[in-house]
């Protein structure tokens, strides 16, 4: 939107968030709210109704429940602005997030007609979200897409990770990315995949960020499991391209997703992937990879089992899947048409 000639603004919640250099160098303001916790709510909004006072937007687009929620209230002491909620689950179990998170997709579902248009990253998330209420009217499914100039085959990149990481390029590597939440399940990756460690050259590594208490506790799973030595903790990756280059296998573990865009990202590399059935991943995967329902280790450990077995046997490019289906350019230009007709939606409307 920036690249075309928008006037846009980023607003976070908290300051140094992992694609805040990303957006700087690209020319995109990111304006910091400050946010000093959890039970930061009042002052916090009228930090942000004072930015939006400021800045005088056309739209507020947020993401996720909290956002969403704050850019709805915030509405009628900023102008009146259009506001675009972001969906970006398939019906995540709110009571993973506890009274809170049950709390805000309560308040979410009640609230949703008065946001002028919700955009869901999947046809399933689009589907449960009209089952909570969601005005079918204003409830549209636009896909994440996926960069293919910034994730491609790049083995040589894969190898320089491969050495900071103290592997060995001989091992077959499994990989997982994503926060270090019960939502992404790396537990149930760890069970399923320790059958193959214990008994083959392979490893996991865990690739993402996480409170010190969680990656603790992977940690001690994996001695229980007996395959401490397999499992690599390497946090946050700056240069995504060159872990997913590192990997011999992409899983997708979670419990509930939206439109994964690791998968995406792992597809463009040209890496074989496992996910689970959860938003849309097996539509993207489709004949590209194996797909197990969520939650089922057994059924887990067996693609990875075989994923193993087939490694050294011709396979179509995931790649060519990800340039015909989440092109980058078709989320841009849809996403842009979509804020256009709501800009003028109230323009065209009879007095």
């Amino acid at each position: 939107m920036h690249a075309s000639g928008h006037r846009v603004r980023v607003a976070t919640f908290y300051a140094s968030g992992a694609f805040e250099a990303d957006l700087r160098q690209a020319g995109v303001p990111v304006l910091d709210l400050k946010k000093s916790g959890r039970w930061d709510v009042l002052t916090f909004f009228w930090r942000l109704v004072r930015l939006l006072r400021k800045e005088k937007p056309v739209i507020v687009h947020g993401y996720l429940p909290m956002s969403n929620l704050l850019a709805l209230l915030a509405k009628p002491f900023a102008g009146w602005p259009k506001v675009v909620w972001g969906i970006r689950s398939s019906g995540s179990d709110p009571r993973h997030y506890g009274w809170m998170g049950r709390l805000e997709a309560w308040l979410q579902a009640r609230l949703s007609r008065w946001a002028d248009l919700i955009i869901c990253n999947s046809q399933r998330g689009r589907q449960y979200a009209l089952s909570q209420g969601f005005p079918l009217a204003r409830t549209v499914c636009v896909p994440n897409g996926v960069n293919c100039e910034q994730f491609f085959p790049d083995p040589a990149a894969g190898l320089r990770t491969r050495e900071a990481w103290g592997i060995s390029q001989d091992v077959y590597l499994i990989g997982i990315v994503g926060r270090f939440v019960p939502l992404k399940n790396h537990a149930g990756l760890l069970r399923a995949a320790a059958p193959l460690l214990l008994t083959q050259p392979c490893a996991v590594v865990c690739i993402g960020s996480g409170s010190s208490q969680a990656v603790q506790e992977m940690r001690a799973l994996a001695v229980e499991l007996g395959i401490a030595d397999k499992v690599f903790f390497p946090g946050a990756h700056l240069e995504m391209c060159a872990a997913y280059n590192a990997l011999d296998l992409f899983v997708s573990a979670s419990l509930t997703e939206g439109a994964p865009n690791v998968l995406g990202e792992a597809m463009a590399c040209n890496l074989p992937v496992i996910c689970t059935d959860v938003g849309d991943a097996a539509w993207l995967a489709a004949d590209y990879g194996q797909v197990v329902s969520p939650g089922d280790v057994p059924a887990l450990e067996r693609a990875i089992l075989h994923a193993y077995a087939c490694r050294k046997i011709p396979r179509a490019s995931p790649r060519e899947r990800v340039l015909s289906a989440f092109s980058v350019m078709a989320l841009a230009a849809n996403t842009e048409t979509l804020l256009r007709n709501v800009c003028t939606a109230s323009e065209t409307k009879t007095p």
